[in-house]
């Protein structure tokens, strides 16, 4: 039996995959920004599957201060996690920039210093766990030409505080947390702790929980029939993977996709710009960067 957290527990992706992780008889603390939500979920999962170890926490990835408490209550109980699976994430539809409780512009705080925060903060229950798993929740989204607004990191203005649009948000952090995952799997070398990303694919009917009104329907209705749309059953295959699959016990700095690993970005393999935003997250969050 492992110990795994999935954070965004309460409802789409990370709902389905924590009741498939229960099913397989696995602990599971499911992380939710709103503890109805969590309660709720955790009825559904128990009610599906008989004896159930399923516990909802509060946790705002937004907010410093909620990822520290959530942590310390783990790490002070001695908990011992096999796989942190940073699966929570936003894409904002609005075309106006959202800041944080600490000031950030939301999408990365969300996508990407969120998880961050959280893996420094839960590392000794990593540690007791060797071997332990990170997984962080990327898309090929990150990747030049895909649709939509281009993906364009400037250091010197993470936040958008100019030029912001919400697609160029949401890439930018798809990037970042690839950055924060490959320099963690660097700095783990030669441990038994591994860091791997993982893309779920497209998939219309938990997009549609972020959207309103016609978006829904078609999203709902409509474009989970075409070709580029990934099934919840799928997605939900392919996290369960990442999280579960011996052969990934000794591989670390990967991207994964549909089971096997993928070509990332020129960007996110940089090596001098992953140790960048390393530091610039670690300065914003207020750790020390030489961690792990």
């Amino acid at each position: 039996m492992r110990t795994i957290v999935v954070t965004g527990g309460g409802r789409g992706l990370g709902r389905f995959t924590a009741e498939k992780l229960a099913r397989l008889g696995h602990r599971v603390i499911l992380t939710v920004r709103r503890r109805e939500a969590g309660e709720a979920a955790v009825a559904e999962i128990r009610r599906s599957v008989t004896g159930a170890q399923v516990h909802a926490h509060s946790l705002d990835l937004a907010s410093l201060a909620s990822i520290r408490t959530f942590a310390r209550e783990l790490v002070e109980a001695g908990t011992n996690i096999d796989v942190l699976l940073h699966n929570a994430g936003v894409m904002q539809q609005s075309p106006t920039r959202r800041v944080s409780a600490d000031g950030f512009e939301e999408t990365l705080a969300v996508n990407a210093l969120g998880p961050y925060l959280l893996t420094h903060e839960l590392w000794p229950a990593l540690q007791r766990a060797e071997p332990a798993r990170v997984v962080c929740v990327s898309s090929r989204l990150h990747l030049p030409g895909s649709r939509g607004a281009p993906v364009d990191f400037d250091f010197d203005d993470m936040q958008l505080e100019r030029g912001y649009q919400h697609e160029r948000a949401y890439k930018n952090s798809k990037l970042a947390i690839l950055w924060f995952c490959y320099e963690l799997a660097r700095r783990c070398a030669g441990s038994s702790i591994t860091a791997n990303g993982v893309c779920p694919g497209f998939v219309p009917w938990t997009a549609a929980d972020s959207t309103h009104g016609w978006q829904r329907w078609m999203m709902r209705h409509v474009l989970v029939h075409m070709p580029f749309a990934t099934s919840v059953e799928a997605a939900t295959d392919s996290l369960m993977f990442m999280c579960l699959d011996p052969a990934l016990e000794s591989v670390s700095g990967e991207l994964y996709a549909e089971q096997r690993p993928i070509a990332s970005s020129p960007d996110s393999r940089d090596a001098g710009l992953a140790r960048r935003f390393w530091d610039a997250a670690a300065r914003l969050t207020g750790v020390d960067p030489s961690w792990p």
